[in-house]
């Protein structure tokens, strides 16, 4: 076992978690805001996809994001650019909506990009800086920071599942 493995080990069970907590959530579930300045399950899961995607791509590649090549904002019908980050409560509640399964085909379709990274690596490669917008923030500090911040926001979605439907609902 080595490095890869564990950041595909974590990778994997967050989005398999993931997609178990958005099952069978009808879209008012995922829309629902528990007040005017938080966000919703939907906002959640698109921004968890296009942090991944802007890092492994933008940041560590220097390349166009697969939301962009690929033409995932226009079939989403979503901006363009952007990822949450920053959002006011009334951008959040305004966030066009969206298939959830779509969403998620996106989802994988990024998982994909990141693994196939995640494959070419070395471990000398983790620490490497190579964005020169981000100096001496490496590889390594950014899968780790990739690991906390959608299992944080993992958290987020099944609480606000719980919140609707109650303990293991």
């Amino acid at each position: 076992m080595d490095f890869k493995d564990l950041i595909r080990f974590g990778f994997d069970e967050y989005l398999r978690d993931l997609k178990t907590a958005l099952d069978g959530l009808s879209t008012e579930e995922r829309r629902f805001q528990p007040a005017p300045d938080s966000h919703h399950i939907d906002f959640a899961v698109w921004h968890m996809a296009r942090v991944e995607d802007d890092w492994l791509q933008r940041f560590a590649q220097r390349t166009d994001t697969v939301w962009q090549r690929d033409g995932w904002y226009q079939r989403l019908g979503m901006p363009e650019r952007g990822s949450g980050f920053g959002y006011t409560g009334e951008q959040v509640r305004d966030l066009p909506a969206f298939d959830i399964d779509q969403m998620l085909e996106y989802y994988d379709a990024v998982r994909a990009e990141t693994y196939r990274y995640l494959d070419s690596m070395t471990e000398a490669g983790l620490a490497e800086a190579p964005n020169p917008k981000r100096p001496g923030y490496t590889i390594a500090e950014m899968f780790s920071h990739l690991m906390i911040e959608e299992g944080q926001h993992l958290g987020q979605v099944a609480y606000l599942r719980g919140i609707q439907r109650g303990l293991g609902g």
